[in-house]
């Protein structure tokens, strides 16, 4: 690793005996690459080192752990001084004890832990200050450092958020264009932030750069990220331009929907996939299809609350009705049920239609990647859909909201308008269509039994 100039400038206050650093920096310069190098140069030079590595979520803080494994997995003669314990997510030094170790992300792991160093990495991420907190308290008397590197966040009455407004207002402080720097009368903390202003123009490459100091930052790299169809304005801004915007946004492009709108239809026996979502008193709820061979989604059914502050509820007949309706007139590939409060149907149907269907809960992670997935074929043109009024409805209510595991969809409020199940609907529908065709075999390719 070679370090850069603008990562010499942001450890200075480290190696200067500053008790707390934050480091803010757009996305793609190198953060938990740095930290990880710290973090063995901390152990090789701390007798007895304890370093702590925490993020808002333990896979997180492994991609930390990861890069330092890396690194001495890489460098001759590095083994014989230390010791990779990947099952104990920890790094022993050989020569005194010393260690890297990562730790859950939840405050009471951490109580008790006196580190000499302890890194925070995507400090925006994080739901309170309490875990930056017990760190900073918890630093050993002698050699304890903290050093707390990230994104820009999403509001500035986080955790986070708080903290950055306090120090660039510190008397102590240099701007340098998209760089400030501002640090305590007693140099006990320093900020570090490389970050446009809001009066800047985004969409100049050469302006963004200034933001992005990383050597492998290129014009040409910014440019194919800016332009990538699956790139959110809000995502530009945020991770690309270190301005503090909000992640919850509108889900779809309404262009890019619009344009999408095909005359096609599906014909019976078409070969498709199936997504259904909702719920069974009040909201909506929807049964999706997805041709195999093109990726065309067409609505079956949807069931609304007609808002009229009457007591409503799903007819269960109806429901069976549709899905009997979709096995009869098409071949079903595969079918994507989310399961909690239809369990018992879902139930029947594995009964009765076998091995197509299958249940897919929203609440695990990959529904993100799915989320993501729907959007961005979407808007490259490879997904099209036939128009439908409640599906257009539903898709352009949705919004995205940030989570730990990914970009969730949620709805723009609670009014009997904002309704968003024939969107996750679609969403399970062209999931089930991507793991159908990941499932069947190459082309050519014959299999014997």
């Amino acid at each position: 690793m070679t370090v850069e100039p603008f990562q010499r400038r942001a450890l200075a206050d480290y190696f200067s005996g500053c008790r707390e650093t934050v480091i803010l920096l757009p996305k793609k310069n190198g953060k938990t690459t740095l930290l990880a190098a710290l973090a063995l140069y901390h152990l090789m030079t701390t007798p007895d080192a304890e370093c702590v590595v925490a993020a808002a979520s333990r896979e997180q803080a492994m991609i930390l752990y990861d890069a330092a494994a890396g690194f001495v997995r890489r460098s001759p003669g590095l083994d014989r001084h230390f010791k990779l314990q990947a099952g104990y997510r920890m790094i022993r030094s050989l020569d005194d004890g010393g260690r890297i170790r990562v730790l859950a992300a939840d405050v009471d792991t951490a109580d008790g832990v006196r580190p000499t160093l302890a890194l925070l990495d995507e400090l925006h991420r994080h739901r309170s200050a309490a875990l930056y907190g017990v760190f900073r308290d918890g630093l050993g008397p002698r050699f304890g450092r903290m050093l707390t590197i990230s994104t820009a966040g999403e509001h500035v009455t986080s955790p986070l958020g708080q903290m950055r407004v306090r120090a660039r207002q510190l008397r102590d402080r240099v701007k340098r264009g998209a760089y400030l720097y501002a640090r305590t009368p007693d140099r006990s903390f320093a900020l570090h932030e490389w970050a446009l202003d809001e009066t800047e123009d985004v969409d100049d490459m050469r302006t963004v750069k200034k933001a992005n100091p990383a050597s492998w930052q290129t014009l040409a790299l910014l440019r194919e990220r800016h332009d990538s169809p699956s790139t959110l304005r809000w995502q530009w801004a945020r991770f690309a331009c270190g301005l503090w915007v909000s992640a919850q946004a509108w889900w779809l492009d309404p262009e890019h929907w619009k344009a999408a709108e095909t005359p096609d239809r599906l014909a019976d026996g078409d070969r498709i996939t199936l997504g259904f979502d909702g719920a069974r008193t009040g909201d909506a709820t929807g049964l999706v299809a997805c041709r195999l061979d093109d990726g065309l989604v067409q609505p079956l059914a949807a069931w609304e609350d007609p808002g009229d502050g009457q007591p409503w509820e799903v007819d269960g007949g109806e429901v069976d009705a549709a899905v009997a309706d979709a096995f009869e007139r098409y071949r079903v590939v595969r079918a994507a049920f989310d399961p909690p409060l239809w369990q018992t149907e879902i139930d029947g149907w594995a009964v009765e239609y076998g091995s197509a269907v299958v249940r897919y809960p929203t609440k695990r992670g990959r529904m993100a990647d799915a989320v993501e997935r729907f959007r961005t074929d979407l808007a490259a043109g490879r997904l099209k859909h036939t128009g439908d009024a409640t599906l257009t409805r539903h898709a352009l209510n949705a919004q995205m909201r940030e989570t730990r595991v990914g970009y969730w969809l949620a709805k723009p409020g609670s009014g009997p308008a904002d309704k968003i199940d024939l969107a996750v609907a679609a969403v399970l529908a062209y999931e089930a269509r991507a793991d159908a065709l990941a499932s069947e075999p190459e082309p050519g390719v014959l299999l014997v039994f």
